[in-house]
C-alpha cells in the first residue's frame, strides 16, 4: 500500500508543471513488478534506476520469511520508451526474468553501468549485436545469465574498456589492472 501511495505522489509530481522536480534516483527494488510503470519515463533527468532484487545469503532465506519470493520483481521486458531516460548513468535489471534487450538501449550514452545478472533466460549471444554498441560502457554484469564462453570472448573483444564481470571470479579482478 505505502509503495502505491509513493508511486500516485511522484506520477503527480512529474505531471504537475508548479510541482516540477528533479528526481535522480528510484530504486522499485522487491516490489513485485511484472513490468517497468510507464510513469518512470517521464521521470528523464533520472541517473539511477533500479529494478533488480537484491537478498541476503546470511541468514539462510528460510529465515527472511514467506513474503521475500512474493516481493520479488519478475520484469520480462524493458520498453522501447527507455530512450526517453537519456540521462541515465547506472541501470540495475538483474534477478529478473528478462529474455532480451531492445535495441534502444544502445542510444543511452551516458549509461556507465549494466546490471542484467542473474536473467537465467536472457540470452547474451543474441543480445550481442547490441551489447558490442555500448562501447562506452565501463561495467557490465552478465553473471547467470544465458552465455557461453564464446559468446563472454566475443563481448570481451568487443568492449575492451569495459569491465565484464560473466563469473563468479571476475567479482574479484584487480580493479587497478586493464579491464578484460
Amino acid at each position: 500500500m505505502r509503495f502505491l501511495i509513493f508511486f500516485i505522489f511522484f506520477g503527480i509530481l512529474a505531471c504537475t508543471s508548479k510541482y516540477k522536480t528533479t528526481v535522480s534516483t528510484i530504486d522499485l527494488s522487491n516490489k513485485n513488478l511484472l513490468t517497468i510503470p510507464d510513469s518512470i519515463f517521464s521521470f528523464e533527468q533520472l541517473e539511477y534506476l533500479e529494478l533488480g532484487n537484491s537478498f541476503t545469503l546470511y541468514p539462510p532465506l528460510s529465515a527472511l520469511g514467506n513474503d521475500t519470493a512474493v516481493n520479488m520483481n519478475k520484469i520480462t521486458a524493458v520498453p522501447h520508451n527507455i530512450i526517453r531516460l537519456q540521462n541515465l548513468r547506472k541501470l540495475g535489471l538483474g534477478c529478473n526474468n528478462l529474455i532480451s534487450l531492445p535495441i534502444e538501449i544502445t542510444q543511452l550514452e551516458n549509461l556507465d553501468t549494466l546490471d542484467i545478472s542473474f536473467n537465467h533466460h536472457l540470452n547474451i549471444a543474441a543480445a550481442l549485436r547490441i551489447l558490442k554498441q555500448m562501447k562506452w560502457l565501463k561495467y557490465i554484469n552478465i553473471i547467470a545469465t544465458n552465455a557461453d564462453n564464446n559468446t563472454i570472448d566475443e563481448l570481451r573483444k568487443s568492449l575492451p574498456n569495459t569491465l565484464i564481470v560473466a563469473t563468479p571470479k571476475d567479482i574479484f579482478i584487480d580493479t587497478n589492472e586493464k579491464p578484460r
